[in-house]
């Protein structure tokens, strides 16, 4: 095959081969261009025109580009749609390349990164406001390791964890891209439905906590990683899985990584993937954040902030004292509106300069980061210098206030050397600042004499020539040239005029001179000896900030945390929202509480939410919970479960008042949904979120369990119930609120000590059901099923039809003692069938009176008319 190609197509087929399952761009001149297989991929992706060229094996070669200036966007959409991207670039000029092998040489290109979606940098590919995460996980001796970096700001953690705890900690860290050893074992070791579908496998090997040791040892300069936390042997083993990873796109170029942080199993509240899907934390079921807690909560300035809100929500605090100091810094900035504002107004203007140095230490900086990096140091040192000089400052606030200053050196150094607006591509040159390179002002000026010289050229050819219309041109190609009116052609074409030919267009003709000639070479060897010396400038300036990487990142996480609790305090004011106490107890009392997303959505209705308390202790930490639906059961579990994660991440609360004793889990079967993926009916999905309860709670935990035992028959659901809320109360000994149902279950506060029943109130008013949205004490009278059935818009004749089966039943259960009696049979199928019997009765007594042949049409019509009267009063 290699035979038959062109050199081109040769380069092009030895660089796809280095990219495999990657789509590859291959650089030609201003386009990146995409072939075969690649292109048309992408060319549906991106819906771009896909054409052909040339052939190759005896067919013509699929292919599409894109413009290499407006290369981002594309990438965007790509990885958006689940591609990863092998960028090749031309490695040498063409000057280059036609002296390296003649006139008829190929430009060297080679890939010089992979694009893939957990290892961007850029701002076009990134969300501002949402993180960007890497994860890579791996066993070493039954023990399951994790390793996870956002490259976009330098952040990494390590974890080791259980087998059963991955889905979990995937579901927390939310990474955009996970890496695995090809060897990695499932089954008894890991499940792997708990690893997703498009996690990228990657050489055994390179997975060796030997390795990881010594790769982070010598990235952060130290002969031991002990002041930096206690890691695992497996958790060493996946960062050196993550390191040899970033390798491998960065071809050879890591980007920033901070010192690695130690995440421990008890060092945040506990939620399955279960209870972070229900309570649609940081995003919605649907994958959307708007709908979300945090898109409901978020008052944060900064993209950086917004970043670290979420991180506070996914990861909840354990430490009483850690909590205490975010509530304070909180309460000290809700107390002072004058402060948090003008706080507010000085944070919206800044860069992310967490961010901004992610790219510069991974190589892909601009001149424009470094203007964000100048700005944003700058701004926060005013900050600083502003809320020192303040009295009682909160133990959080003056923890990382040091951080927000010591760089004045390196500012001062970026504000003399850039331009006050750099740009972002730093190609053309113009970034550094004027007086801070005495030969770069000197090129500069050589340059702009040149080019006052070519206009003063252009002005006496003019003259000379007679031709007003003639002009003094440039383009990337030609470079300088004159060009005239094609009809004063002539004029320039003689020997002796001076001028030589060189282009002819058709309205236009170009020519060159010696003089003209002289001047261009002029500006060209000064722009390039000028953009020469911007770049080392360039390049020194990037050391200078990579010297200083770790300072300059915790100054990032301190105005992240400034912008948190200022979004939480603003948050709070607008809402009513209260400072919750936080104690070591099992109590959980919150008074007044409103669920936050839906009172947001009402609110832009115009509606008001109904508040309603709820208040679980050791005597009382069990409340079973009837009413209709659409009555506001779900909504009141999920609430009181966001307010304590509220609490917990350090934030106010919707509510007057509330005390959170100390929740280690929290867990959330709620809402109904199949995971076919899994082979789970939506049954199997409840047994085994359910399961997981029963065996995870502990005292200290806290549960929300709706409608358990739905998804099977009456009698096998009631059953799973009644045995649920048992061993909740008797074995987990946990704060639950458990909404069902099945009145049935009212009978268990007679053997429970702990369980007290609760209800939505509901009221019909003139045969219209009236939802009041309030929990009151006490067992529910009725389900109101079918009056919500006919407020949903089910037919008449249906919710009719079921009010008279409904009838039938509960006379029949009355009879029979039903399933209150204690738990006995519940004949629902039986009590159908003898209704059904009853109405096929009337039906054949009237037909054997009936002697048809006698009957004349309106007979059997008015007959007809008799039977469905019977059958309807039979029915009611």
């Amino acid at each position: 095959m290699a035979a038959k190609s062109t050199p081109m197509m040769t380069q092009y087929l030895m660089l796809k081969a280095q990219a495999a399952g990657c789509l590859l761009f291959y650089r030609m001149g201003d386009f990146f261009e995409l072939f075969f297989d690649d292109a048309r991929k992408a060319a549906s992706v991106l819906d771009i025109a896909l054409t052909s060229r040339g052939e190759h094996d005896g067919a013509p070669v699929p292919m599409c580009g894109v413009p290499v200036h407006a290369a981002d966007n594309y990438l965007a959409r790509l990885i958006r749609a689940g591609c990863r991207v092998a960028i090749a670039e031309q490695v040498e000029t063409p000057a280059e390349a036609k002296k390296r092998g003649g006139s008829k040489a190929l430009v060297k290109r080679d890939i010089v990164r992979f694009v893939t979606a957990g290892t961007l940098t850029e701002e076009t590919l990134l969300e501002p406001r949402r993180a960007n995460r890497l994860a890579a996980l791996c066993v070493v001796r039954g023990q399951l390791g994790i390793a996870a970096c956002d490259i976009s700001t330098g952040r990494m953690e390590l974890e080791d964890c259980g087998d059963s705890e991955l889905a979990a900690v995937l579901a927390r860290i939310g990474a955009s891209e996970v890496v695995v050893p090809e060897d990695l074992p499932t089954g008894e070791t890991i499940d792997a439905s708990a690893i997703p579908p498009d996690a990228v496998t990657r050489p055994a090997q390179t997975f060796d906590s030997a390795a990881g040791t010594e790769r982070l040892q010598a990235l952060h300069g130290v002969a031991t990683l002990d002041g930096f936390g206690n890691f695992g042997r497996a958790a060493l083993a996946a960062a050196a899985g993550l390191i040899a990873y970033l390798d491998h796109v960065g071809r050879g170029t890591l980007p920033l990584l901070l010192p690695p942080v130690s995440r421990g199993n008890n060092s945040a509240l506990a939620m399955d993937e279960a209870t972070r899907a229900s309570l649609e934390i940081v995003q919605t079921q649907d994958g959307r954040r708007e709908g979300s807690l945090l898109a409901a909560i978020d008052r944060c300035v900064t993209g950086a902030g917004a970043r670290q809100l979420a991180e506070d929500l996914a990861a909840p605090l354990l430490a009483r004292d850690a909590i205490e100091e975010r509530l304070a810094l909180v309460a000290w900035l809700h107390a002072d509106t004058m402060l948090r504002g003008d706080l507010r107004a000085a944070m919206r203007s800044l860069p992310d300069i967490g961010r901004a140095l992610g790219r510069v230490a991974a190589g892909r900086g601009s001149p424009r980061d470094l203007g964000q990096l100048r700005d944003g140091l700058g701004e926060a040192r005013r900050i600083r210098d502003h809320l020192a000089g303040l009295e009682s400052l909160p133990p959080l606030l003056e923890r990382v206030l040091p951080y927000l200053g010591g760089h004045g050196a390196l500012v001062d150094l970026l504000s003399r050397a850039l331009v006050p607006s750099p740009p972002t591509e730093r190609g053309q040159g113009g970034y550094i600042a004027e007086g801070l390179d005495a030969s770069l002002d000197e090129l500069r000026q050589v340059s702009g004499n040149a080019r006052r010289a070519i206009a003063t050229l252009e002005s006496r050819y003019r003259e000379e020539t007679g031709i007003a219309a003639l002009k003094i041109k440039h383009n990337g190609v030609l470079g300088y040239f004159i060009e005239a009116p094609a009809r004063h052609a002539d004029a320039l074409m003689g020997p002796d005029s001076g001028f030589t030919h060189r282009q002819t267009m058709a309205g236009a003709v170009r020519f060159n001179s010696l003089k003209l000639h002289e001047e261009a070479n002029r500006i060209a060897e000064a722009g390039g000896r000028a953009l020469a010396a911007e770049e080392e400038h360039f390049t020194r300036l990037c050391i200078e900030v990579e010297e200083h990487r770790q300072s300059i990142a915790k100054t990032a996480e301190a105005l992240a945390r400034l912008d948190v609790s200022a979004g939480q305090a603003e948050r709070a004011a607008e809402g009513h929202w209260c400072r919750p106490s936080i104690t070591n107890g099992t109590t959980l009392s919150i008074v007044a509480g409103r669920h936050p997303v839906v009172e947001a959505a009402l609110e832009r209705s115009g509606s008001r939410f109904v508040a309603n308390d709820c208040r679980l202790a050791e005597d009382d930490r069990l409340w079973l919970i009837g009413g209709p639906n659409m009555g506001g059961k779900s909504t009141f579990l999920r609430q009181n479960a966001l307010i304590v994660l509220l609490a917990q991440a350090g934030g106010y609360v919707p509510a007057e008042s509330a005390e959170i004793g100390l929740v280690d889990r929290l867990f959330s079967r709620v809402g109904a949904s199949d995971n076919l993926a899994r082979g789970r009916s939506t049954f199997m999905v409840e047994m085994v979120e359910t399961a997981a309860i029963l065996a995870q709670a502990t005292p200290r935990s806290f549960v929300i369990l709706d409608e358990v035992g739905r998804g099977t028959s009456t009698y096998d659901g009631l059953a799973l119930a009644w045995a649920v809320v048992e061993a909740v109360h008797e074995n987990n000994r946990c704060r639950c609120l458990f909404a069902s149902h099945y009145h049935e279950l009212a009978r268990l506060a007679d053997s429970c000590d702990a369980l007290s029943l609760h209800h939505v109130r509901a009221r019909e008013w003139k045969g219209e059901l009236v939802l009041l949205h309030e929990l009151a004490p006490g067992p529910a009278d009725r389900s109101y099923g079918l009056a919500v059935a006919r407020l949903a818009g089910v037919p008449k004749q249906v919710v009719e039809r079921a009010k008279s089966v409904l009838d039938k039943l509960e006379k029949t259960r009355a009879e029979t003692g039903g399933v209150a009696a204690g738990l006995g049979e519940l004949p629902l199928f039986a009590a159908a069938a003898a209704a059904e019997e009853e109405e096929c009765d009337i039906v054949r007594d009237r037909l054997r009176s009936v002697d048809v042949d006698a009957l004349t049409p309106r007979d059997a019509l008015d007959l007809l008319y008799e039977l469905k009267k019977e059958v309807g009063t039979s029915e009611n």
